[in-house]
């Protein structure tokens, strides 16, 4: 019967080679004869056909239909079709991390305002965001987390007014120069305290170290260095003696102290939420004046503080910029410092806890505001205040939406 069915099939490439070359090429291509056959189709019209043996074999190999009209046994024929090859996953902070990160979700929004991006602006792009903060000072937390009036003759409200400069220096190093204005109206004791100031000069240095997949759960990371310089104790700012400027996008530092602040930041954008996170840790240099030029020298081992930081923005309407922030902020005084020496100031250790809702919009195509109220949520050794606060932000030349 096999026998029958190969010569049937030879026979039949037989007749459709007569129709020479033309012919003989549209049977090879809707027969998906292989080579071979292209080739003998393009022989001479004196050439004879090739044996029925040969033709049939060819016709089993091509799984052509038989003039009985049984199928042939079929063979399956190797694939042709090439298997693209997978696209390679993304560098950390490569040019391909970058291009991809560009081009996913993140529209232009103010942001939080205490918590640092860890995103960076590209090479060559200057922006420019001014903070104003107001701290208003209403009671004290006791050792136990308790809450208590504020002590006789003690009353406190502080306004820092900053303007955070951005550079970006590379495709993930960026440079922060922060200087501000701090302002206290307060009596301490009896004794007032009111006046403007320069408040402590902060630099900052950062690089990011991993920028997030928009493809998968992968966030941006990245380290930021802090530099604190004592200009209120160089210029004799009035401020309180080792205190606190109300809790600000900057790291929080005791006035006159220089300090050096490590930062882990996080960033994840999944539309139509963006979450970050920041980790600070703090050191101060001991043994310099920490008061007002007016009085006498006084040289202070502060604890180490430590700071956590973290927020969700959700973004309502990405053409207005209209958005709603949540940020928590957490801050303590260790009993300790990293240099061994032990701390001498009181309180020793202290904590606070605040929560900030925010709003945001975009005023201009450029130029971005938000605004907002840190709550106090819970503390031991401090004071309690609420800190109402806004930022403007104006973002210069191009590219800029990376960040």
């Amino acid at each position: 019967m096999f026998f029958r069915r190969f010569v049937n099939t030879g026979n039949l490439f037989s007749g459709l080679f007569a129709w020479g070359r033309f012919g003989g090429c549209v049977l090879s291509i809707v027969l998906g004869a292989p080579a071979s056959v292209h080739a003998a189709s393009a022989l001479p019209d004196s050439v004879p056909p090739a044996p029925s043996s040969s033709a049939s074999s060819q016709g089993a190999s091509s799984g052509s239909v038989s003039a009985t009209g049984d199928s042939p046994p079929t063979v399956p024929a190797a694939s042709t079709q090439k298997t693209e090859p997978e696209n390679p996953p993304l560098s950390l902070n490569g040019p391909d991390a970058l291009a991809a990160y560009k081009h996913s979700w993140n529209p232009l929004t103010a942001g939080p305002d205490l918590v640092s991006y860890a995103d960076t602006l590209p090479e060559g792009v200057f922006n420019a965001r001014f903070f104003f903060y107001t701290r208003f000072t209403q009671a004290q937390y006791t050792d136990s987390g308790g809450i208590t009036s504020l002590p006789p003759n003690f009353y406190e409200t502080q306004m820092l007014a900053l303007e955070a400069l951005y550079f970006g220096l590379g495709s993930n190093t960026e440079l922060a120069v922060l200087p501000s204005l701090i302002g206290t109206f307060s009596s301490i004791g009896g004794s007032p305290i009111d006046g403007w100031g320069l408040n402590d000069f902060t630099l900052g240095i950062k690089h990011r170290w991993i920028i997030q997949n928009p493809d998968s759960a992968r966030p941006s990371f990245a380290t930021f260095l802090f530099l604190t310089l004592p200009t209120t104790s160089w210029l004799g700012t009035p401020v309180p003696k080792g205190g606190l400027p109300p809790v600000s996008v900057l790291p929080a530092t005791h006035f006159g102290s220089p300090s050096l602040t490590g930062t882990l930041l996080l960033r994840k954008n999944i539309r139509p939420l963006r979450f970050y996170g920041g980790l600070y840790y703090t050191y101060s240099f001991p043994g310099i004046e920490s008061i007002s030029a007016a009085d006498p020298k006084f040289f202070a081992q502060f604890g180490d503080l430590i700071q956590y930081r973290m927020a969700v923005e959700d973004v309502i309407d990405e053409n207005r910029g209209l958005g709603f922030i949540l940020e928590m902020v957490g801050l303590s005084e260790l009993p300790f410092s990293l240099d061994g020496i032990p701390v001498n100031t009181s309180p020793s250790t202290f904590n606070l806890i605040g929560i900030q809702p925010s709003v945001e919009i975009n005023l201009t195509d450029r130029l971005a505001l938000s605004a907002g109220v840190l709550l106090p949520a819970w503390g031991t050794s401090e004071y309690l205040s609420t800190t109402p606060n806004f930022s403007l932000w104006y973002y210069f030349g191009k590219g800029t939406l990376q960040r």
